[in-house]
């Protein structure tokens, strides 16, 4: 009954495109009133005991530093970089979108950022190289995935906290899975130019390529500084976040000049905000937890898991399934928050690693940014390039396949995202 009553208000809030965290925190609150002899002013404590972890304090200070990058001319300068490296290949410039998202996303970590800095430069830069205007549009939307694989990723932090994993081997993990994602986009991008006889460009001059170089050497230090700080033993991630706040004020203040200490002001409101939007979910997802722990609902929709322990690959079958119909209506973090308590389990007992399933996981949310009916990604994208979202959703079909696909090489190819932790931990 418990059960049915909490899925049913939540199925209610969802419908009605109620904000999440309301739905979350409503839901909580109305099945503890009805069902249970619990004070209701302990709920409000459990909010905030969600919030109380140490790897959660990276999430702001990541957003901090990201929203400062892409605001001091970094897309520009990492477009200017890969082009000169790789513009002159068949399919250049869209190799070019992949890399730049790849770049730009491991310095961000935001999808939806993605899309508006690198779009709004390159979108028409490949409408007049002759890929045309669906091609443009499906490679730069979906090529903005890869910011949320690869390290530093929100989602892994998120992830992280809540399955209590290591965010450090988490970064690595994403590695190999942003790698095949970068390889199946780039090889599409060079077979449909090939195909469509797209005319290469001009092969920059090595002049051209150290300047370049020069220009955008300080934008990408930064994940190189959390990884190897992380990995080198100096700070944990959390410490790598502040680290990057302040590396990220004075490349773009000092450096690039781009910035002032006054624009700092608006920097810190907005990458404030974008915090504050998830945080609050945490926190309400939190209390959803509680309630699914301790009324047995966590235990009773996990049972059909429990019963697949000896199949587990019929078990990530299921997980990814059951994340992506999921992630065609709610966000990134509520999937995560939602979920993961209920699935990791079962899957751990099935022998899942659980910094594997932290990939596959970020993956299966992340894909859902592309998803129908409400992927967020795509709604950006009609704004951005100005088109409706029907056309957006065709223009990202044959991607959201390479998506697919690749999905299924990480998930049933464990050693795709583990390879490169183990090497600096092999007790994983």
């Amino acid at each position: 009954m418990t059960a049915l009553l909490t899925f049913g208000l939540l199925l209610a809030g969802l419908t009605v495109s109620i904000p999440i965290f309301i739905v979350l925190a409503g839901t909580s609150f109305a099945v503890f009133a009805t069902t249970t002899t619990i004070p209701l002013s302990i709920l409000a404590q459990r909010i905030f005991a969600g919030l109380e972890s140490f790897p959660l304090l990276a999430i702001p200070f990541f957003f901090y530093a990201a929203t400062i990058m892409s605001k001091g001319g970094l897309s520009r300068r990492l477009i200017d970089f890969v082009r000169a490296l790789v513009g002159h290949l068949p399919g250049g410039l869209g190799v070019t979108v992949v890399l730049v998202c790849m770049l730009f996303g491991s310095i961000t970590g935001s999808s939806a950022a993605t899309i508006v800095a690198v779009g709004t430069i390159l979108a028409p830069a490949l409408i007049a190289a002759g890929y045309g205007e669906r091609f443009a549009v499906g490679v730069i939307t979906c090529s903005a995935l890869i910011g949320m694989i690869v390290p530093p990723s929100n989602a892994m932090i998120v992830y992280g906290a809540v399955a209590n994993v290591s965010i450090g081997a988490l970064f690595i993990s994403g590695i190999g899975a942003g790698a095949v994602f970068t390889f199946a986009y780039c090889a599409y991008s060079v077979v449909w130019a090939i195909r469509n006889g797209v005319p290469r460009t001009a092969r920059a001059t090595l002049r051209e390529i150290i300047a370049a170089t020069k220009d955008v050497i300080w934008g990408i230090g930064l994940p190189i500084i959390i990884l190897g700080g992380i990995y080198g033993g100096v700070f944990t991630a959390t410490e790598a976040a502040a680290v990057s706040v302040v590396y990220a004020a004075f490349v773009t203040i000092v450096i690039y000049r781009e910035l002032t200490l006054a624009d700092l002001w608006e920097v810190s409101i907005e990458a404030g905000l974008n915090s504050a939007r998830i945080l609050i979910m945490v926190g309400a997802a939190s209390l959803f937890s509680w309630l699914m722990t301790i009324s047995q609902t966590a235990a009773t929709v996990s049972a059909p898991l429990s019963a697949m322990t000896d199949q587990p690959n019929l078990m990530l079958l299921f997980v990814n399934a059951i994340m992506l119909f999921s992630g065609m209506f709610i966000d990134v973090f509520s999937n995560i928050l939602i979920l993961v308590p209920i699935i990791l389990a079962p899957l751990a007992a099935a022998g899942v690693h659980p910094v594997h399933l932290g990939i596959v996981t970020t993956v299966n949310v992340d894909i859902g940014n592309v998803t129908p009916p409400f992927g967020l990604n795509l709604f950006v994208a009609a704004a951005t390039f100005e088109k409706s979202y029907f056309f957006v959703v065709r223009a990202v079909l044959p991607w959201f396949v390479l998506a697919l696909m690749s999905l299924a090489i990480i998930t049933y190819f464990p050693s795709v995202t583990l390879f490169l932790p183990r090497q600096f931990d092999p007790s994983l």
